[in-house]
């Protein structure tokens, strides 16, 4: 399977690793061929979870590819009971996510596959220091902004917290981030029972 990206500009970019280098706004991405059989036992991992977590990660080159897959977004979207949680990127993605708000993330997941995908988002709305932020912006990459009135305005619900932490780069609280997870499917359990 081979991914492509059609950039704004109509330019065709073929392999995962020469997407970002275009530094151009992805316009779709796609999957040559396009008919692409998942393992059986993915499709069924989907249809048996009480959760489905997607990100963080590389949005266009990571992310959607997976949802591009037929029979694999279709168990995603249809054929599951499985609480749907996307957890935002903190940082943009030079050549990926230029400039993109919370709200950008979740617009080109739908622009693929079609419907609201997430029952629930998870993001940073914790202060970066500017030292940090320094540090990533020589990279091209800054914050990325919650832009609540766009993403509640979708029909998702946000869970938002400080969810950073920076030792060397930037990540998240894994601590934090898996207690609003852990959360979020217990409460879904309990309301489906």
């Amino acid at each position: 399977v081979v991914l492509h990206a059609e950039m704004e500009d109509g330019l065709i970019v073929t392999g995962e690793s020469k997407i970002p280098e275009v530094r151009g706004k992805i316009k779709r991405i796609f999957l040559e061929p396009e008919e692409v059989e998942p393992l059986p036992e993915a499709v069924e991992a989907i249809r048996e979870a009480d959760a489905i977590l997607i990100g963080p990660g590389s949005l266009y080159t990571s992310i959607i590819p997976n949802l591009l897959v037929p029979k694999l977004a279709e168990a995603v979207l249809e054929n599951t009971s499985a609480i749907k949680i996307f957890i935002c990127n903190v940082m943009t993605q030079p050549g990926e996510t230029d400039d993109y708000t919370v709200s950008d993330h979740l617009q080109a997941v739908y622009n693929h596959v079609g419907k609201h995908l997430f029952d629930y988002v998870i993001v940073n709305d914790g202060e970066i220091p500017a030292q940090v932020q320094d540090f990533y912006a020589e990279k091209g990459a800054k914050p990325v902004q919650v832009d609540w009135d766009n993403v509640t305005g979708q029909g998702y619900k946000v869970i938002a917290d400080t969810l950073v932490l920076f030792r060397r780069y930037l990540r998240h609280d894994a601590d934090k981030l898996s207690h609003h997870i852990y959360q979020l499917v217990q409460d879904w359990i309990l309301r489906k029972r």
